[in-house]
């Protein structure tokens, strides 16, 4: 049998040395469990939706190409964010160029407030190409070119986004380098992760 009882009352019993290791009592006020760990301590549980992962994960599903040199979003790979709230945005994932001396960029479109990142890929051999986004929907360059055209090529961005006092859709962008020099983000390969901090 369980035994109930407020937050407060269930400290009372510790201080009193009233609980017993392993008994499992319910928050009343707070909708949880909690379980002695001695005479005079108790652990609290999570409830459903609390702890474990903090990262939401989404994986593109089909390629989405670009042969622009505006941004355009990588359609699937996006989240509501919540007003005056701040996220870690960050993606894994591989791109294809029409042509080993077109590079790209990558940025986030936010409904309000702030963003900061950087995005990270192979444009040669042994040279890294990085892109950074100070600014929303928009970057301070692109890469100069990618290591080999038409096979896959890891990218990684992390961003940090404060939302402003409007909330609404976070997107993430890329366009090409070279105007009608197509860029593909590949679906199946490409994740994109949140979590809010």
């Amino acid at each position: 049998m369980h035994k109930r009882g407020t937050r407060a009352q269930i400290d009372a019993a510790a201080l009193a040395h009233n609980l017993r290791s392993g008994e499992i009592y319910l928050l009343t006020d707070e909708d949880r469990l909690t379980v002695g760990t001695g005479p005079d301590s108790h652990q609290p549980l999570a409830r459903q939706g609390e702890g474990g992962d903090p990262w939401t994960w989404q994986r593109l599903q089909a390629d989405v190409v670009n042969s622009t040199t505006n941004l355009a979003p990588v359609t699937g790979l996006s989240f509501i964010a919540a007003p005056d709230h701040s996220y870690i945005v960050e993606v894994f994932g591989a791109f294809q160029s029409a042509a080993a001396t077109t590079g790209l960029a990558m940025a986030l479109d936010i409904p309000s407030g702030t963003v900061l990142g950087h995005m990270t890929t192979v444009t040669t051999g042994t040279t890294v190409g990085v892109v950074e986004q100070i600014a929303d929907n928009s970057t301070t360059n692109v890469t100069p070119a990618t290591r080999v055209a038409n096979q896959d090529t890891p990218l990684f961005a992390r961003f940090h986004v404060v939302c402003g006092p409007a909330g609404g859709p976070v997107q993430l962008q890329f366009r090409s380098e070279v105007a009608a020099s197509a860029i593909t983000i590949r679906g199946g390969l490409t994740l994109l992760g949140f979590r809010a901090v």
